[in-house]
């Protein structure tokens, strides 16, 4: 039987008086566990980030496996906790007096604890006062509200377990009925339950031992009935939802009945004998037992045992938690995992055919170690923690991508430098505080010569993480701000003084103490009442001088983010000035940090960060849950913000670093700098690197082959996340899934965009040459090799069978020649068949023979070079013969052929064994085309077409469908070409990426028709003359 709805009817009850007292009880709500997704506003996206301090896992205890959720408890947590099932919403259990503090019943987290004792298969959580009392509180996490109830301990005995929403005492259930609580007394066998004799417990019974006698109650007639008489030698009990039983562990014997017929025998399961002991109670779930095992070689695992056929078992986890708990619908709660980092409670249910399913319900966070300062800058975090080991502060850094709303991801953490001696600017407190700066240089004060943390024995200094330090001298000083390698600094005693200083090369600037704020290299200050100044360090000039609307004192405070500036008239008011428009809002004042477009301000009241808008003061909360540490300030110590790429992160009470996104946005990219190599070849890739204008949340580099390989243009697009200022990128001259890019041209686009925009902003461009890829349809030589240019394949009546190299200007230069073939042979430029990346040529003999001949790349034709018998006769049945590229669209090249006497035009495709598929006849009957050439793909659509002409000299165009056919013909040219013997389709000879037409007409003139990519041609130009010695173009 299934979980069943609980019922509260029956037999009639007496009802007693009982003591009742209804408060409400306040909740804390806790964040996510750790590396999950946070919702948050629309369009932003939060992480959380974990860094454990400990490889042993947290321990996770389920106590009641509600309908909604669970109730349990952690190690390092206060009180119990109920998690949702569904939210992953977590909130801390409080009664009238606060945090719920587990008593004798279950004092700690690896206490034995009593069954059923805060509850059991129900929302509704029971929270006893002491082991033996006539009283109990209820909570209901729906509400957060607690009920009270107490009841004459000389009429139902004191308080020993729920069971679903029905209290169970010595002698009684307690429970509602329309409304109204009842009490009815347990009848049947006698009933006296006494402390710790309850052993499982859910909505429709309640299974309790005593002496051997295992006892069922049965909760909606409230009859109680001996299950097992003879239980000595029990040791641990099991209750589904259709069985009950007890199992003993000397013999590894499981004792089953069905809770609906317990005067049935007992069904004894004998199981095989287990490697280490049980560590935690067996749960049945379905058909399977589930043991908490631990060994020493073994360590801790959950096994799994088929009660029907025991000999069929499985390791549901490598590595668990101890505590097991059964749910009232069958399934259970476990705990386990990978590592510290992936421990979660997990519920095993059995699936319709019988085998176990293993589901997530709530990850249980790493223990971490305290966290003691955050620092932020154009997408590098730095998390400084404290070393249990060491006096100093250890620190990781990672690198945080995010397009500045929807998409956030985080590296892994790498560790830093250790923080020495800091001192932290909030009094009362250790704390190593950071402020972000340019490539990851992050700054924190320190006491130089100091060797104690927080001691301060030297003086004050100023150090950037593995760069240089600033030293004003003095003692009692503070950091003002940071701005890639800038730094303003107060320093203390009794004549203070502000001093500007740049890493790296020292002081810049010393002045009377005010207000000061850095953007860059932009030093903005308070002067008199209701101005700001703005100044250039570099330039030692000022700038501007704006009166901000609504700024009715000299602030107290200064922060400058893009072209934004927040003030602060102490407690009393604050707002951000636009320097662009020259408007300004207010916002409230207090634990404020700028970002680019609006402010973060730490709520300590309610241990939240509100984050409100510059343009329209629209505020909301972006982070709850962080730990009150009892300041009224801990900017840079507990939480951050990013004032370039719109990111702000905190730690939560877990001492877990969380980061989210605001979707706020700042302005467009460009590149400072470029250094890029033009030429990519096998052990030469492409390396180019930019400077950026400003940090991009993701770039992108695509680069595009002027030429068409065998697929059409090749493209490949290399892709970047969050970057501060550098851009660099290593190509290796293939496509994304490993193919080469064909030889030749290529261009190259570098796009990046700016954090909380959606588009991408082109930065730069250029082009490149490629060599050593792909081949391209008719590049077979050049002076270097393959060059991306189509070639031409000349024979001569002395049987030189010569390869003419394309220039790239829409002329022939260099030539390969092959002696000593038979004038009387048909020759085909193919393309790469035999899969070296190196063009192939058919050739036809006159005796019907079909030879595949495979150059190397670079070299001319020979009878000696290396060939592929296709066919030993009848190939002379064809007068044309042609390969047009890739016809069919699977990559390799095919040929088309035409029957000289039918007429008849047939397709054979290219194979993966580099031999010709049987033909696939395309066209009855094309005698009326006195040429038919293949061409490429001249309409730029990635597919091969064909070209003809009839005998009125018109030329039609077939365009290819990629799938081994062809659309109905397209009129391209009328009354041309009469006097050409021979039409080439040679591919690109113009570098311009477009197929061109070379023809040779009976004066041996040959002429250049330029392709244009649309399907068309140019007008002619004559290339070369005195061509007639040559018995064929092809």
């Amino acid at each position: 039987m299934g979980r069943h709805a609980l019922r509260r009817g029956g037999p009639a009850a007496v009802v007693s008086s009982l003591a009742l007292a209804v408060v409400a009880a306040s909740v804390v709500v806790l964040s996510e566990g750790g590396g999950s997704a946070e919702a948050t506003e629309a369009d932003t996206t939060a992480i959380t980030l974990v860094d454990p301090g400990s490889t042993t896992p947290r321990t996770d205890r389920p106590y009641v496996a509600g309908d909604t959720g669970f109730l349990h408890r952690q190690t390092g947590k206060a009180g119990l906790l109920w998690t949702d099932y569904t939210t992953g919403r977590t909130v801390t259990v409080e009664n009238a007096a606060g945090v719920y503090t587990p008593g004798t019943g279950c004092t700690g987290i690896g206490s034995e604890c009593r069954t059923a004792w805060y509850g059991s298969d129900s929302d509704l959580v029971a929270l006893p006062t002491a082991l033996s009392t006539p009283s109990v509180t209820l909570w209901d996490p729906a509400t957060a509200t607690s009920e009270s109830l107490s009841w004459a301990v000389s009429s139902h005995g004191n308080y020993r377990g729920l069971a679903g929403d029905t209290v169970v005492t010595g002698y009684s259930l307690i429970d509602k009925a329309d409304g109204a609580w009842r009490t009815r007394k347990v009848t049947g066998e006698w009933t006296n339950i006494q402390d710790q004799e309850v052993v499982a417990a859910d909505s429709d019974g309640v299974l309790w031992e005593r002496s051997g006698t295992v006892d069922y109650i049965d909760v909606e007639s409230a009859v109680n009935a001996v299950a097992f008489a003879d239980a000595d030698d029990a040791d641990h009990y099991v209750m589904s939802d259709d069985r009950v039983g007890w199992y003993d562990t000397s013999t590894f014997t499981l004792h089953l009945k069905s809770r609906s017929d317990l005067t049935a025998a007992d069904r004894v399961v004998t199981l095989p004998s287990h490697p280490g002991t049980l560590d935690g109670d067996p749960v049945l779930v379905g058909d399977w037992l589930l043991l908490p095992l631990s060994s020493t070689s073994l360590g801790s695992r959950l096994l799994a045992v088929n009660v029907d056929d025991p000999s069929v078992q499985q390791t549901l986890l490598e590595s668990a938690g101890e505590y097991t708990l059964a749910a009232g619908d069958g399934t259970a709660l476990v705990t386990g995992g990978a590592d510290a980092t992936d421990w979660w409670v997990r519920r095993v249910s059995q699936a319709g055919d019988g085998t176990l399913n293993l589901a997530k319900v709530q990850q249980s966070p790493a223990v971490e170690n305290a966290k003691t300062g955050i620092a932020l800058s154009r997408g590098s975090l730095r998390v400084a923690e404290d070393d249990p080991k060491s006096t100093d502060d250890t620190t990781s850094v990672r690198t945080l991508t995010t397009d500045g709303s929807a998409m956030l991801t985080a590296s892994e953490a790498t560790a830093g430098r250790s923080v020495y001696s800091a001192l932290c600017p909030y009094e009362g407190t250790t704390c190593s505080a950071l402020w972000g700066n340019l490539d990851a240089q992050d700054v924190y004060l320190d006491s130089n010569g100091g060797t104690d943390e927080g001691e301060g024995l030297g003086d004050d200094r100023l150090v950037a993480i593995d760069g240089h330090y600033l030293d004003f001298g003095g003692q009692g000083g503070h950091i003002v701000d940071v701005s890639d390698d800038y730094a303003v600094f107060d320093s203390g005693g009794t004549s203070p003084a502000q001093y500007v200083g740049e890493f790296g090369q020292g002081q810049k600037l010393k002045r009377s103490v005010r207000a000061a704020a850095l953007n860059g290299s932009t030093l903005w200050s308070a002067g008199t009442a209701g101005k700001l100044t703005s100044y250039s360090i570099p330039l030692a000039k000022t700038l501007t001088t704006v009166t901000v609307p609504g700024l009715a004192c000299v602030p107290s405070e200064l922060q400058a983010a893009g072209r934004w500036v927040y003030w602060a008239c102490g407690t009393d008011s604050a707002g951000v000035y636009d320097t662009k428009a020259g408007t300004a809002r207010a916002v409230t004042p207090g634990d404020v940090l700028l970002g680019d477009g609006f402010t973060v301000r730490h709520d300590h009241g309610a241990d939240t960060l509100v984050l409100t808008e510059a343009a329209t003061g629209t505020t909301r909360t972006i982070a709850s849950r962080l730990a009150d540490k009892g300041l009224t300030a801990d900017r840079r110590y507990r939480w951050t913000v990013d004032e370039y790429t719109g990111l702000v992160a905190w730690f939560d009470d877990y001492e877990r670093t969380h980061v989210t996104t605001t979707g706020i946005a700042p302005s467009a990219v460009t590149a400072f700098d470029t250094s890029v190599g033009d030429y990519v070849a096998p052990g030469a890739p492409f390396e180019g690197t930019w400077v950026l204008s400003r940090p991009a949340t993701s770039w992108s580099l695509t680069f595009i082959s002027l030429q068409s390989g065998a697929n059409g243009k090749a493209t490949r697009t290399l892709t970047g996340g969050a970057t501060a200022a550098w851009v660099t990128a290593t190509w290796n001259g293939k496509t994304a899934s490993g193919s080469y890019f064909p030889n030749g041209h290529y261009t190259w686009t570098l796009k990046a965009t700016g954090p909380g925009t959606a588009t991408p902003d082109t930065v730069t461009a250029g082009q490149g040459f490629l060599q050593g890829g792909a081949p391209v349809r008719r590049d077979f030589v050049s002076p270097d090799g393959p060059d991306g240019r189509g070639d031409l394949l000349t024979l001569n009546s002395s049987g030189g069978l010569t390869l003419h190299s394309g220039t790239g200007t829409g002329k022939f230069g260099d030539r390969y020649t092959g002696t000593g073939w038979p004038t009387s042979i048909m020759a085909v430029p193919f393309g790469d068949l035999s899969g070296d990346r190196c063009n192939d040529v058919l050739v036809r003999y006159s005796s019907g023979a079909l030879r595949l001949y495979k150059p190397r790349c670079g070299a001319a034709v020979k009878p000696t070079t290396s060939y592929t018998t296709l066919g030993t006769s009848g190939w002379t049945q064809y007068n044309v013969l042609t390969s047009p590229g890739d016809v069919s669209g699977d990559g390799r090249p095919d040929l088309i052929a035409r029957n000289a006497s039918t007429g008849a035009v047939y397709l054979y495709k290219g194979t993966s064994t580099g031999k010709l598929a049987a033909r696939v006849k395309l066209y009855d009957n094309w005698k009326g085309y006195k040429k038919i050439v293949g061409t490429g793909d001249i309409t730029g659509d990635g597919k091969a077409d064909l070209l003809v002409q009839d005998t009125s000299n018109n030329v039609y165009r077939y365009n290819g469908k990629g799938d081994g056919t062809f659309a109905a013909r397209v009129k391209v040219l009328s009354n041309w070409g009469g006097s050409y013997n021979a039409v080439v389709g040679v591919g690109d000879i113009t570098d311009d990426g477009r197929p061109d037409l070379v023809s040779r007409d009976s004066s041996g003139n040959v002429w250049r028709n330029s392709g244009d990519g649309k399907g068309s041609f140019g007008a002619r130009v004559r290339i070369a003359t005195g061509w007639s010695g040559y018995k064929s173009l092809m």
